[in-house]
């Protein structure tokens, strides 16, 4: 494998790992945002159940 080529290899390796954080931070995301969901709706019901 010639220099150019073992860059090449590199590059499209780091360009797949970049796709993979990207896909991860999505869900990440979507897992804080349906959390923090959670957390308001619980803060809204706590009210309605103090005894």
């Amino acid at each position: 494998m010639t220099s150019l080529e073992r860059i090449s290899s590199s590059t499209e390796e780091n360009a797949a790992g970049t796709e993979e954080v990207s896909v991860n931070s999505e869900e990440v995301m979507a897992t804080m945002n349906w959390f923090n969901g959670n957390i308001s709706e619980l803060k809204k019901n706590t009210g309605r159940f103090k005894i």
